[in-house]
This record gives C-alpha cells, sequence and structure tokens, in this order.
C-alpha cells in the first residue's frame, strides 16, 4: 500500500481552480463517504491556498486518476478545466509536501498559524465520516506533530502574519495608512476575526461587522468595540467605509458589482474604496473591481507581502525543514514497518511451527525424558529460534525496503502466508 497526494493548491493552480473544487464543512460531510466510494481510504484538506486528497492504495496511478474524477464530479467541473493543474504526489514526497504543509512551509504566507489547526479539523471531519483508517490517521498525527514541533523549536511561528493581518497590510498600502480610518467586515468566523483584530491594531476607527449569525456578529463588535451591522444594510455599509474585508465560507457572492455601484452612487469622485475578497470561492463579484474608485484585491493579490515575508523568515525556514526532514524519516521508518510486520509474524510463525515438530520428533525418541529435561529442551530450542531471527526481524521492520521485503518473502517461502509478489498489504 502507498500514500497518495493529488490535488491544487496556489503554486500549482489560480485562484478561479481553486474556488471550484474547495470544499465548504457542510459539503465534506457529503463528498467523504463518496470519496470512500470511489478511492477507498482517503481525506481531504481544503483551506483558501488549496484542496488536497491524500489516500492509501495498492495502485497509485488508478486511485489518482479516480480521485481527479471525483473531485471533478462532485463540483461540476470539467476534466479539461482541473486536469493540467492537479498534482500527484506518492509515499516519501506525499508525505514530506503534509509535514511542509503543517510547518507553515508551504503556505502563502510563511509560518502562518492557521494551517495546523485547519489539518486537525480534516483529520476529524474524515474520522467522523469514517473514510480513514489507521494508515492515514497515523500519517496526520505526524504530521500535526512534525507542525507542532516547527512552531516550538523555530522562530517560524514568532510573529508571523496570517493571511488575515496581511490582507490588512496591503490595505494599509494601498490607501496611504488605516489610522482613523472606517472599515466593515463581513464574516465573523476565525478568519473574519483575525482580521478584525488587526484592523483594530492598525488603528481603524469605526469598525463595523456583518454575519449570518447576528449572535456572532454582537460577540464579536462587543469584544473589539464595534457596531453591527445586519446581512441586509451591507450595501448602505459599504457607503460609509474605506474598507470591506470580505471573510465568510458562502460558496456565493455576498457583495455584487450592482451593490458596490449602489453604494458608491452618491460618493465623492476621489472616494477610494479598498475591498479585500478574503474567501475561497470568492464572495465579491470580480467585475466590481472594474468600476471607478474600487480597489478590489484577492488572496492571489497577496505576492508581494508574501515574497517580503519568505526573504524575512529565510532562517527559520531552514530551521524548519530540517525538523520536517528528521520527522519524515521517523514517519517512513514506522510506514516501512506495517509492510514488515504481516511478514514478520508469518516468519515467526513458520519457524515457531518447525521448532515445535521438530521437537515433538525428538522427544519421542526420548521414552524416558523427565519433565525437567523437557522443559530444559523447550527452552533451549525457543532460545535458538529466537537468536536466529532476532537481527533479522530489526533489519527487516526498521530498515528493508519493499524490494528487500519481498526478497525475504521469497526466501522463506512466505508467499502463502502473507501475500504475493509484488503486492502490498
Amino acid at each position: 500500500m502507498q500514500i497518495l497526494l493529488i490535488g491544487v493548491n496556489h503554486k500549482t493552480a489560480p485562484l478561479h481552480v481553486r474556488e471550484a473544487v474547495s470544499f465548504s464543512k457542510d459539503q465534506l460531510a457529503a463528498a467523504l463517504p463518496e470519496l470512500r466510494r470511489s478511492v477507498g481510504e482517503g481525506l481531504i484538506l481544503s483551506t483558501c491556498n488549496r484542496t488536497e486528497v491524500y489516500a492509501t492504495a495498492d495502485d497509485p496511478e488508478s486511485a489518482a486518476a479516480s480521485a481527479g474524477r471525483f473531485l471533478a464530479t462532485f463540483h461540476g467541473v470539467s476534466h479539461e478545466l482541473l486536469t493540467p493543474h492537479l498534482r500527484q504526489l506518492v509515499d516519501d514526497e506525499a508525505v514530506h509536501h503534509l509535514f511542509r504543509v503543517t510547518s507553515g512551509l508551504d503556505s502563502m504566507i510563511i509560518g502562518e498559524s492557521q494551517i495546523l489547526g485547519q489539518v486537525r479539523d480534516a483529520l476529524t471531519a474524515a474520522s467522523e465520516a469514517n473514510s480513514v483508517d489507521t494508515p492515514l490517521v497515523g500519517l496526520f498525527h505526524a504530521a500535526v506533530r512534525t507542525g507542532r514541533r516547527a512552531r516550538e523549536e523555530t522562530d517560524i511561528g514568532r510573529n508571523a502574519l496570517s493571511i488575515s493581518y496581511a490582507g490588512v497590510n496591503l490595505a494599509s498600502k494601498v490607501l496611504g495608512g488605516l489610522e482613523g480610518r472606517k472599515a466593515l467586515l463581513i464574516g465573523a468566523g476565525e478568519a473574519g476575526k483575525l482580521v478584525a483584530v488587526a484592523l483594530r491594531t492598525s488603528g481603524v476607527g469605526d469598525l463595523m461587522i456583518a454575519n449570518r449569525t447576528v449572535d456572532r456578529s454582537t460577540e464579536m463588535a462587543s469584544e473589539l468595540a464595534g457596531d453591527v451591522v445586519t446581512y441586509d444594510s451591507i450595501q448602505d455599509a459599504l457607503g460609509e467605509v474605506d474598507i470591506a474585508i470580505v471573510a465568510t465560507d458562502a460558496p456565493e457572492y455576498i457583495v455584487s458589482r450592482d451593490m458596490v455601484e449602489r453604494s458608491l452612487a452618491s460618493s465623492p469622485s476621489d472616494r477610494t474604496l479598498f475591498i479585500f475578497d478574503l474567501a475561497v470561492p470568492r464572495n465579491v463579484e470580480p467585475s466590481a473591481g472594474e468600476l471607478q474608485g474600487v480597489k478590489l484585491f484577492n488572496i492571489d493579490d497577496l505576492g508581494s507581502i508574501a515574497s517580503e515575508n519568505r526573504r524575512n523568515r529565510q532562517n527559520a525556514a531552514d530551521d524548519a525543514e530540517q525538523i520536517v526532514q528528521d520527522e519524515l524519516g521517523r514517519f517512513m521508518s514506522w510506514w516501512k514497518s506495517l509492510d514488515a510486520e504481516p511478514m514478520i509474524r508469518a516468519l515467526r510463525l513458520r519457524a515457531e511451527t518447525v521448532r515445535e515438530q521438530e521437537l515433538d520428533r525428538a522427544v519421542k525418541n526420548m521414552p524416558g525424558l523427565s519433565d525437567d529435561d523437557h522443559r530444559v529442551l523447550e527452552t533451549l530450542t525457543r532460545s535458538i529460534v529466537n537468536r536466529l531471527l532476532h537481527d533479522p526481524t530489526v533489519y527487516l521492520k526498521h530498515q528493508a525496503t519493499k524490494s528487500e521485503l519481498d526478497a525475504a518473502r521469497l526466501l522463506f517461502g512466505l508467499w502463502g502466508d502473507d501475500v504475493a509478489p509484488g503486492s502490498e498489504r
């Protein structure tokens, strides 16, 4: 059995492709059982920067094709649109990638902290849907441990930007500072709260918060001295603010071009409205950015900030990569041991069967053997078998490659006890 990763991320696919195959929490509940039927054991990691399917398979090429069809079919996306952007990795390359993801090394903003919680949530969702077994559970526990070590033992996460903070920094650059500015936040989830805190830290004056669940926006407004805006009043609020940041998990546009145009109707001609669409799928109609006075940005427009952040964190990134390599070796040793365990059990069973048969034959030829002498022979033969098998067992469990495991099966005649030549667990 091999580990398979197939999916898209911010390095392989533009935003319009990523948003086409992203999964909301509600969609995951329906998608995971379907993934299990289509591919087998599997997990979906879907964030603003990536949608990746992790699976285990005897035939990675066949499983990758099935996973690609699953992504396209579930979202009603054409294979022609999706296939050129899919990235496929197998075994240690897939594990290495996942460990870099949890360590914040593969994020658009190096070291951002949200990804670790998102990986935990992906595992929880898969576990609740019964779409994962021990191999993938072990992989994702190792990935979380790697990400935690990277943040505890290096400076990769120290004072790190989040995507939310990067968006607020971009607003400050575009508008020439945020001191005293008026802002509207649409979405009061985890990302929205980070945005709200960043806006307050940057000196924003009036802060309005809109959320589908009014209780949530009321709670956040109370914490951050903001004002609650209903969804029905978003258009009016857009006419009053300098900054609008949208961060919901809605699958449709919350802010339309028409809504923005109407909000600007009575504004001065020199007014600038900065809108940052943090959501994937996007929540702001892209054509709204064509309106005079509107500066519309999305998550892929953070390139310059991301590049600067990457340069500033290069030493910490190098340190974190060393931890990734350490944990990669540790995990792959465990993973290979899963291949070895059934064969080692079969080998020891074969040896024990031979030992018992030969001991019985010997005892029958010694009719006057006492019980004490029988126990001595029993202990002696067990000791011989254990000593003979000790070194091969250690090597097979911790160091043997797949081809060496196959050779050992052939050498000891274990195909009937374990698995067929060339196959996996």
